[in-house]
């Protein structure tokens, strides 16, 4: 397969936007699953139906785990989006593409047992970079430096976890610890 720089990125940045599209479609039934869930939750409580209850709230944990890895996949996604947009500019592509080939990685790694789908749809994308990278480094001259490309893929992901962290809290409810549920059935019975 020959791949110029140009069309490589633009079908790197092709590909990234498609996963990065179905990440945010699944995420999406994550979230309205994780609702339904609540509120059969919530009636499960009224009903005193604490197994059901119970069975609820450990389906909704798992539902946020794996929305978390979704969110957080989503987000690195769109950081190396950007990245290669810049490297639209940037002279020295080695540099740019050693850290993103890093990050889809672990993106592919982090999705095979949630969403294999988009697992190997980075497949792809991994297999385009690995080449731009041959033609940058013998076209560039420069050798990657694997320890800096490393901490700026860690710096990507680990942003990427914080904002995934700070959107999840407005995706799913949460859910009552002990000391809420008790208020909040003795505020039910008196009504």
């Amino acid at each position: 397969m020959i791949v110029t720089t140009k069309n490589g990125i633009s079908e790197v940045l092709t590909s990234l936007r498609v996963q990065e599209n179905k990440l945010e479609d699944i995420s999406q039934r994550f979230s309205d699953r994780g609702r339904n869930l609540f509120e059969r939750c919530v009636l499960a409580q009224q009903e005193k139906d604490t197994y059901k209850a119970s069975m609820y709230a450990e389906e909704i944990v798992q539902l946020k785990k794996m929305n978390g890895v979704v969110m957080r996949s989503q987000l690195s996604l769109r950081q190396v989006a950007l990245r290669i947009e810049t490297l639209q500019d940037f002279k020295d592509a080695g540099v740019v593409l050693g850290p993103i080939v890093t990050v889809v990685n672990q993106i592919r790694g982090d999705l095979a047992g949630v969403v294999p789908e988009v697992a190997n749809g980075l497949a792809h994308v991994d297999e385009v970079l690995d080449t731009l990278i041959v033609e940058a480094g013998t076209t560039g001259g420069t050798v990657l430096d694997s320890s800096v490309s490393s901490e700026e893929a860690r710096k990507i992901l680990q942003e990427a976890s914080e904002i995934s962290a700070m959107r999840m809290k407005g995706k799913f409810p949460e859910l009552p610890t002990g000391s809420e549920r008790t208020a909040e059935a003795s505020e039910s019975s008196t009504q």
